[in-house]
C-alpha cells in the first residue's frame, strides 16, 4: 500500500472509533446541548473521513462497498427518503431539520455514509472489538453519569427521579444503553475462554441493567421481558449446535441458560403480582414500570397521535409528507381528546408510523425491508457457520428488542447511531470474507490522493455553510436570549437577533421561535417607550412573517404573530386588521385545535367583541367538554357577555365545584366586575368550600354576604379570615363593627 493509502486507511478507522464517544458530548455553549453538539460533531467527523474513504476506494477496489442485499435495501431507502423530502411540501425543512432534533435528510445522508464506511474499511474481528470496546466504555461512561443522577450529585435535565444521563432523555437512554445489553451478551460469550473478562462483562452488564431500571422507560423493559426469554430458550435448545455437544447432554453452560430463562420468566411474573403493594406503589420506578394500562393517559395520547398519523398516510400514501414534516399532519388532523396532552407534537411515537408519513408506504416498506433482510441475513448465517450462532441469536434479540421499543418512540442520534452500526457489523459476520489486499502497490494511488484532496475542498465550503454557520447561529442566539434574561434594552436585544438572523442558516426558525415567545413580554411592559416597543414589534412580525407565508406554514408560528398583534393592538390600532387576517388564516390550518380557539377569542376580547369571543370559547369546549380550561374560559366569557344561555349549556355538564382555582378566580371576578353579586357570591363559596385556608377568600365573601344582608354568616366568615392570617385583624375589626 501507499503511503497516502495507508494514512487514509487509519484516518478513517479512527474516526469511526472516536463516534462512539459522541453521546457523551454536551454542548453547553449551543441551544439544545444535549442534541446540537452530538450531531453537529458527527457531521463533521462523517465528512472529514469520508473525504478520505472516497480516495482509498478510488486507489483500492477492496475498500469499496460490495452490492449485497443489506447494502442495497439500504441505499434504496436512503433515495427513497431523499426523494421524498425534496418533494415534500417544505422541502428545506425536511433536509436540514431544526436544532431540537437535528435529523432530517442531514442526519439520515451522515447515517448512510456511516454505514457504507464501516462496511467497506472495518474488514477484521480486531477492527469490530475495537469499535464495540470503545462503544462500551463510552455507555459505562453514561452510566455512571445516571448513576451520580440517582445518588443526586448530578442534576437530571428532566428532574423527577429518572435519569438521563448526558443523553438528555430517560427513553433515549434507555434505548441506547438497550444496544449494549445485547453487545455484553455477545461479548460474554466472546471471550467466555478468558474467566476475568467473561466475568467483568457480566458485571458491566448488571450495572447498566441497573441504569436501565433508574430511567423507568417502560418500553425498554418491557422488550427485554418479552424478547429475553425467547432468546434464553433457543440458547438452551440449541446449546448442543453452538457448542458442539451431543444432543441430550446437559453441560454447566446449558444448565445455567435454562435456569436464567427459568428466572426471567418468573422474576416479571412475581413483580406483576405485587403491583399494588404499597412499597411498589411508594417506589416511583417500580411503581411507574408496573404500571400498564390501556386506559392510561400516556397510552391513550399514543393511541389517538397513531389514528391521526394514519389518516396523514392516507392522504400521502406514496413519498408521504418528507421528514420534519409531520406537523402539517399534526395541524390538519388534530384529535381535540388530546387537550391533555403536551401542545406540540413533531413525531407519531411510532418509529413506522413516522416513516409511513415522512416517506409513505414506499418509504416504510424500503425500512421494513432492512429488518427483514438483516434478519435474513443472520438466519442464513446461522445456518452455515455454527461457530456465529450464538452471535446470531444475539443479534435476533438485539433487533427483535429495538423492534418493539420503537413501537412506543421514535429514534435519535444516539440509537441511530448504534442502530445503523449493529447493520454494518450484520453485513459483517453473515457476508463471506474478502481477500486480503496485501501489500501489492495500488496503481490508483495517485487518483486517489487528487480525489480526496478535491472532496476536502468541497468538504471545507459545504462544512462552513451547512456545519459552522448554524453553530455560529446558535450561539449567537444564546447571546441574544442572555441579553433578554439580563434586561436589557430593546435596542440592544433587537440588535443582538439581528446578528443571529445574518447567518441564514436552517437555525432561523428556531431564532423566530424564540423571539416569539418573548416579544409579548418586551412589548407588554409599558416602562419602556412606546415607539421602541412598536419598532420591535415590526421586527419581530417581519422575521415570523418569513415563516408564516410559506406555503406549508406552521400554525404554531401563525399563534406566535396572533399572540403578538393581540398585545400590541392597544399601542397601534394598525395591528388590528393583520391580526383578523392572522386569526382566520390559523383556525383555517387546524380547526380542531382548542389552543387556536383560544388566542383567536382573544383577540376579538382584545376589540371589545364578547360575542364572537364567547361563539369561539363555545366551539373550543364543544370539541371535548370534559376540559376544565374552555370550560372555565366560557363561562367567564359568558359571566361578561351576560349570557345565560351559554352557562345554562355549560351547566350540563359542569358546576362551580368542578372548576380549579384559577377557573373559579376568573368566574367570580367576571361576576364582580358586572355587579352580579349573587353569582359572584356563589362562586367564592365554592372557592371558600375548596380552599378553606385561604384567608381573603373568606374575607371577600363575607363581604359579598354582608352586601346580601347575611350579616350572620358575613361576620363567621371574618372570623375566619383573621384566625388564618392575624394581619386581617384591624380591617376586620372594622368590618365587624360596620355591619354591627
Amino acid at each position: 500500500m501507499s503511503q497516502f493509502e495507508k494514512i487514509s486507511l487509519w484516518i478513517v478507522k479512527i474516526g469511526l472509533w472516536v463516534v462512539p464517544f459522541l453521546p457523551l458530548y454536551v454542548a453547553s455553549s449551543m441551544l439544545f446541548p444535549f442534541i446540537t453538539g452530538k450531531n453537529f460533531a458527527f457531521r463533521i467527523i462523517i465528512e472529514i473521513i469520508f473525504a478520505f474513504w472516497a480516495g482509498l476506494a478510488v486507489a483500492r477496489s477492496e475498500y469499496r462497498p460490495r452490492l449485497t442485499p443489506l447494502f442495497k435495501i439500504i441505499t434504496a431507502f436512503t433515495a427513497i427518503v431523499f426523494l421524498a423530502d425534496l418533494l415534500s411540501p417544505h422541502p428545506y425543512r425536511s433536509f436540514f431539520s431544526n436544532y431540537e432534533r437535528m435529523e432530517g435528510f442531514m442526519m439520515l445522508g451522515h447515517m448512510y455514509l456511516y454505514f457504507v464506511m464501516l462496511i467497506s474499511v472495518f474488514r477484521s474481528r480486531a477492527d469490530w472489538m475495537i469499535f464495540f470496546h470503545t462503544t462500551l466504555a463510552a455507555s459505562v461512561a453514561a452510566s455512571y453519569v445516571g448513576l451520580l443522577q440517582r445518588l443526586g450529585y448530578r442534576v437530571s435535565l428532566q428532574g423527577g427521579f429518572r435519569v438521563d444521563s448526558t443523553i438528555g432523555n430517560p427513553t433515549y437512554f434507555a434505548a441506547y444503553l438497550l444496544f449494549h445489553v445485547w453487545l455484553l451478551v455477545m461479548l460474554i460469550r466472546e471471550y467466555a475462554n478468558v474467566w476475568w473478562r467473561a466475568g467483568l462483562y457480566m458485571v458491566v452488564l448488571i450495572f447498566e441493567l441497573v441504569i436501565i431500571y433508574f430511567t423507568a422507560t417502560r418500553g425498554v423493559v418491557l422488550a427485554l421481558v418479552l424478547a429475553v426469554p425467547p432468546f434464553l430458550a433457543a440458547l438452551t435448545y440449541f446449546w448442543p449446535a453452538i457448542t458442539g455437544e451431543k444432543y441430550g447432554t446437559w453441560s454447566m453452560g446449558r444448565k445455567i441458560a435454562a435456569g436464567l430463562l427459568a428466572l426471567f420468566i418468573v422474576i416479571p411474573l412475581v413483580f406483576w403480582s405485587i403491583r399494588k403493594a404499597d412499597y411498589v406503589q411508594k417506589n416511583a420506578a417500580l411503581q411507574r414500570l408496573t404500571n400498564y394500562s390501556f386506559s392510561e393517559g400516556t397510552i391513550q395520547d399514543r393511541f389517538l397521535i397513531w389514528k391521526m398519523s394514519l389518516k396523514g398516510i392516507a392522504e400521502r400514501p406514496i413519498l408521504g409528507w418528507g421528514q420534519e414534516n409531520y406537523y402539517l399532519v399534526f395541524q390538519k388532523y388534530f384529535d381535540p381528546g388530546l387537550f391533555g396532552a403536551e401542545p406540540w407534537f413533531d413525531r407519531s411515537h411510532n418509529v413506522f408510523l413516522d416513516w409511513g408519513v415522512h416517506a409513505g408506504v414506499i418509504g416504510l416498506g424500503a425500512y421494513l425491508g432492512i429488518l427483514g433482510i438483516a434478519v435474513w441475513q443472520i438466519v442464513r448465517t446461522m445456518r452455515r457457520d455454527r461457530a456465529l450462532f450464538f452471535t446470531g441469536l444475539a443479534l435476533l434479540g438485539l433487533f427483535a428488542t429495538d423492534f418493539f421499543q420503537k413501537l412506543f418512540v421514535f429514534d435519535n442520534f444516539s440509537s441511530y447511531l448504534l442502530f445503523f452500526a449493529f447493520l454494518a457489523y450484520t453485513e459483517y459476520v453473515s457476508a463471506p470474507a474478502r481477500a486480503s489486499a496485501g501489500e501489492r502497490r495500488s496503481h490508483r494511488a495517485a487518483q486517489g490522493a487528487v480525489a480526496a484532496a478535491v472532496l476536502l475542498v468541497i468538504v471545507a465550503v459545504w462544512g462552513w455553510w451547512a456545519n459552522i454557520r448554524p453553530i455560529r447561529q446558535s450561539q449567537a442566539l444564546i447571546r441574544a436570549l442572555q441579553l433578554v434574561r439580563s434586561n436589557a434594552g430593546v435596542a440592544e436585544v433587537e440588535a443582538a437577533f439581528q446578528e443571529t438572523f445574518a447567518y441564514q442558516s436552517f437555525g432561523s426558525t428556531e431564532a423566530r421561535e424564540q423571539l416569539g415567545s418573548l416579544v409579548r413580554t418586551i412589548v407588554g411592559n409599558t416602562a419602556g417607550p412606546a415607539l421602541d416597543r412598536i419598532r420591535f414589534t415590526d421586527f419581530a412580525l417581519s422575521e415570523l412573517r418569513k415563516e408564516t407565508d410559506r406555503p406549508a406554514a406552521d400554525v404554531k408560528h401563525l399563534l406566535f404573530m396572533l399572540s403578538i398583534l393581540n398585545v400590541a393592538m392597544p399601542l397601534d390600532q394598525k395591528y388590528a386588521i393583520e391580526a383578523n387576517a392572522v386569526a382566520e388564516e390559523a383556525l383555517k390550518k387546524s380547526p380542531t385545535k382548542q389552543l387556536v380557539y383560544f388566542e383567536v377569542a382573544q383577540m376579538y376580547l382584545s376589540q371589545g367583541q364578547l360575542d364572537r369571543a364567547l361563539g369561539l370559547m363555545q366551539r373550543a369546549w364543544r370539541l371535548a367538554p370534559q376540559w376544565q380550561i374552555p370550560a372555565a374560559h366560557t363561562w367567564t366569557i359568558a359571566a361578561f357577555a351576560k349570557n345565560q344561555g351559554a352557562i345554562e349549556e355549560l351547566k350540563t355538564l359542569w358546576t362551580l365545584n368542578d372548576f380549579d382555582e384559577g377557573g373559579l378566580l376568573n368566574i367570580s371576578r367576571a361576576y364582580q366586575q358586572i355587579g352580579d353579586v349573587a353569582n359572584a357570591r356563589a362562586a367564592y363559596a365554592a372557592l371558600v368550600k375548596k380552599y378553606p385556608a385561604n384567608a381573603q377568600y373568606h374575607a371577600t365573601y363575607a363581604a359579598l354576604l354582608a352586601e346580601a344582608g347575611k350579616h350572620g354568616e358575613a361576620r363567621s366568615q371574618v372570623e375566619e379570615a383573621i384566625r388564618l392570617d392575624p394581619a386581617f385583624e384591624k380591617e376586620g375589626k372594622q368590618f365587624l363593627e360596620s355591619i354591627r
